[in-house]
Formats: C-alpha cells, sequence, structure tokens
C-alpha cells in the first residue's frame, strides 16, 4: 500500500493476499518518493545502502499504530524487528 497523496491510495487489500508485504522489513534497504514527473506521480524507490546482486529489496511499509486486535505480524526476520507492521 502507497499513500500517493491525501486522495490516492496504491492499495492491494481488497484483491491482494499476506503476499503484499513480502518486501517488508524492519531494518530495510531502501525507502520510497511519490515524485511527479511531468505532471504524473510516480513510485520510486530508493537504495539506504548498497545493495548486493541478489539481495532481496526490502522497505518498511510505516503502517500506523493499531488496537492490538488489528495487529499484522511481521516475519521479517531483522536484528530489531518490531514483530508488528502497524
Amino acid at each position: 500500500m502507497f499513500r500517493i497523496d491525501d486522495a490516492e491510495v496504491v492499495d492491494a487489500t481488497m484483491h491482494g493476499s499476506a503476499a503484499r508485504f513480502i518486501n517488508h522489513s524492519c531494518e530495510p534497504n531502501c525507502y520510497s518518493r511519490v515524485i511527479q514527473v511531468e505532471g504524473h506521480k510516480h513510485i520510486v524507490i530508493f537504495a539506504l545502502r548498497r545493495i548486493l546482486r541478489g539481495e532481496e529489496l526490502t522497505y518498511d511499509y510505516k503502517f500506523p499504530i493499531e488496537e492490538p486486535a488489528a495487529k499484522l505480524p511481521c516475519n521479517c526476520g531483522a536484528k530489531r524487528c518490531r514483530r508488528f507492521l502497524n
């Protein structure tokens, strides 16, 4: 899920599965930004560090904190994993 702006969100919630979170990490190697090119908005992924060939691209979804009943478990395996995506 990517928030483009206050009105637009790219979202796989209604037609996606848990696989939509496969690139999440609490210690990511990338981050995303929304940029405009010739009047069109694009999601761009930037590296936070050198990424080795064959290494998975990961980023933090930075979901807002939610009540315990609505928590999405995190399986990223990072040393400092927060245990939940939200």
